[in-house]
């Protein structure tokens, strides 16, 4: 029984040493750098056996408040968009690259203070993508990663 006890008092510890050891620093990327701030996918049912993904995007200040979304391949994404700019029109638009000018998704502007569920499927081809506000396409962007 005391051997059983000292077992799992070792398994305990071994848990918590591996999960200190995966909290990392926010600030600093696996290089040293300044890392990006990245929405995570909230993986959700999507249903008909497709994978779904919740996200969040805010604008505030004319600027989105991540600069980096990911999301699987294919997956049914919800983008909940939060326009915090009284008063400023917003939006959030998906383009293959930075030059491409046709959208592979356009939500649609809304005047803030307001906020929309945005819903398109991801990318099905892994990779770095474009977001842009269609309003200020050169101060508001992001990357959308497909993975």
């Amino acid at each position: 029984m005391k051997l059983l006890r000292m077992f799992g008092l070792v398994v305990a510890a071994i848990f918590a040493v591996a999960s200190l050891a995966a909290c990392g620093d926010d600030e600093k990327d696996s290089t040293g750098g300044e890392a990006t701030t990245r929405a995570a996918a909230s993986p959700t049912d999507g249903g008909e056996g497709g994978e779904a993904v919740d996200l969040e995007l805010a604008a505030e200040n004319t600027t989105y408040d991540v600069d980096e979304l990911a999301a699987p391949a294919g997956a049914a994404v919800t983008l909940v968009f939060d326009n915090d700019d009284e008063g400023l029109q917003h939006n959030f638009s998906l383009y293959e690259s930075e030059e491409s000018e046709d959208p592979l998704f356009e939500g649609e502007i809304i005047t803030g203070v307001d906020k929309i569920n945005y819903e398109f499927p991801a990318p099905e081809d892994p990779g770095t993508y474009h977001f842009h506000c269609d309003i200020h396409p050169t101060a508001m962007t992001g990357e959308f990663i497909v993975e």
